[in-house]
């Protein structure tokens, strides 16, 4: 039977501060940077709808009224929203483990800062084939600044080393499909103290799962761009639509 993505929930990382897009985000969050006279998050939510899923979820923190206010509960893309207040910056870990509450089985993790073209469709297949918990979607290019992902032929992950200095290979894209058991598997860890309640998934978290055999990686290929620094807005500002 094939996989519906509209079962996914999305799960968009909004919280961050945003410091290397200093000055502007100062003023506002960096999801809501304008590109090309839209702030980037229209884009996103855009391409969630387009993806066929119909849940969203924005886990919130610095200036997240903002967000709320811009988003609502989000009928301008079809979708319907939700939000995951921090409280304190809680890393890419610990907002989601404080969103566990508003997932349902599976869902899609997106950074708020990021645009890439997902097959979502197959992606979720292979997830769904290989019996993951968690599934990053990776993909060739280089690896400076990026987190490498090693898998072997079947897509289960040998290693995951977070934000390379070089090289070329398999880089992490910060999107991925992880399961509600694996989500309450972290809650679990920082409820026993053994990951702070702050932590971050890809230095923190992700690791867990390759030592249990849990993360799979899914290859895809095409565009992929985020707005982290000055450089990359310029260059989202030429490929968004």
């Amino acid at each position: 039977m094939e996989q519906d993505p509209s079962e996914l929930t999305a799960i968009v990382l909004a919280g961050g501060l945003g410091t290397r897009l200093r000055p502007i985000t100062e003023k506002v969050p960096k999801p809501l940077v304008m590109v090309k006279g839209r702030p980037f998050l229209d884009y996103l939510l855009e391409k969630i709808a387009r993806m066929g899923l119909r849940r969203c979820v924005l886990l919130v923190g610095y200036k997240g009224g903002m967000i709320e206010d811009y988003c609502g509960g989000g009928k301008k893309w079809g979708l319907k929203i939700s939000y995951s207040h921090e409280k304190e910056q809680l890393g890419t870990g610990g907002a989601l483990v404080n969103a566990v509450a508003h997932l349902h089985s599976a869902a899609l993790v997106l950074n708020g800062d990021s645009y890439l073209d997902i097959d979502a469709r197959a992606f979720y297949a292979f997830h769904c084939k290989r019996g993951a918990l968690a599934t990053v979607y990776a993909m060739q290019g280089a690896l400076e600044a990026r987190g490498e992902v090693v898998a072997d032929e079947a897509g289960c992950v040998e290693a995951f080393r977070e934000k390379q200095g070089s090289g070329f290979g398999l880089f992490n894209t910060g999107a991925y499909i992880i399961e509600k058991q694996a989500v309450e598997f972290l809650a679990q860890q920082v409820e026993e103290g053994a990951l702070p309640a702050a932590f971050s998934m890809e230095r923190d978290g992700f690791p867990l799962f390759v030592k249990k055999g849990w993360l799979f990686a899914h290859v895809g290929t095409g565009k992929f761009l985020d707005i982290g620094t000055f450089k990359s807005l310029e260059e989202a500002g030429e490929m968004l639509p």
